[in-house]
């Protein structure tokens, strides 16, 4: 059943998911999504355009989220109310670096029987390997679908997924691009990883406890280890891990939000600014492992067994 929220967006809105069929929509986002909408969370008027390259009909995109998505979460949702979901959803095929795809979601939002036909609030979401960015900023630039359908009503968002280019130099440019293209205020740098209970309970442990936060420091604090372990392969992530690898993918977003949270000094306050710049302090006091040399001797690399009997990776990587 779905709950009624009286704290509920009234203004209409559509999530554009480039990167629909990906295992970021697969295993977080139809879930996250449908959460949302069956605690009353959504607006009253709200559609998901799903857009990605394989050759799916609206129908056809449903039953595969429903299969490797939803069908699972029955135990907590309704039959119905999943159903209810899934007619919220429509699906675009396309591919990013060509432009008749954006005028085809232009298309979508603006016409009578797949828009809203109203002035709504868009939310671009990227969930997509990073080297498909720089095509999508350019070509949502280009077809107008940056801006606001109204000066007055109508928020455009995007937002971006980690890990955020493949090093300083693309990260550098991907943010340059963002900051011509959208205001500040509408970027939304996302790590999914700093959601989860867990990591956010670290500062209320840290900060609200007045046992440990006076000898959380080094000279009670020998050292401290952080160990990602998982118990899952990387499924159909073949292409994505050749490209990226578990360093990008993990090391310097989900780890080093983690040990900022834990190293950071106390912000004095929760707000997200003060939280921000205690983080920060802690990421710029970092030894920067520099030159093969140092690599070598700080860095151990292996691959799990079985990684090279995955589509898509290559034998001798």
């Amino acid at each position: 059943m779905i709950t009624k929220n009286k704290d509920r967006i009234s203004i209409p809105t559509t999530f554009i998911i480039f990167g629909a069929t990906g295992d970021l929509t697969r295993r977080k986002l139809a879930g996250s999504l449908l959460n949302l909408y069956c605690k009353g969370l959504m607006p009253d008027n709200f559609q998901v355009m799903a857009v990605s390259r394989r050759d799916y009909t609206d129908q056809q995109f449903r039953d595969f989220i429903y299969e490797n998505s939803l069908k699972d979460l029955e135990y907590k949702f309704s039959k119905n109310d999943i159903s209810d979901f899934l007619t919220k959803i429509t699906y675009i095929k396309g591919y990013f670096s060509e432009e008749s795809t954006y005028e085809k979601i232009k298309k979508h939002l603006s016409s009578n029987a797949g828009g809203l036909n109203i002035c709504d609030n868009k939310l671009y979401y990227l969930a997509v390997p990073p080297k498909y960015y720089l095509d999508i900023f350019k070509n949502l630039s280009k077809s107008g679908l940056t801006l606001s359908c109204s000066p007055e009503s109508g928020w455009t968002r995007v937002l971006v997924e980690k890990p955020f280019g493949r090093d300083i130099g693309t990260a550098i440019k991907l943010d340059r691009m963002l900051g011509k293209l959208f205001r500040e205020e509408q970027i939304f740098r996302i790590d999914h990883y700093l959601a989860k209970d867990t990591i956010q309970n670290i500062l209320f442990f840290r900060f609200s406890n007045i046992i440990f936060d006076p000898v959380w420091n080094n000279n009670y604090i020998e050292k401290i280890e952080i160990k990602l372990l998982e118990d899952l392969d990387i499924g159909t992530r073949g292409s994505f891990y050749e490209n990226i690898g578990a360093l990008r993918d993990v090391g310097q977003n989900h780890m080093l939000q983690m040990l900022a949270l834990i190293a950071m000094e106390n912000p004095k306050s929760l707000s997200a600014e003060k939280i921000r710049e205690e983080r920060t302090k802690v990421l710029r006091s970092l030894v920067v492992i520099d030159g093969p040399r140092d690599i070598a001797k700080m860095v151990t690399r292996g691959q799990y067994k079985g990684y090279r009997e995955h589509k898509d990776v290559d034998r001798n990587s």
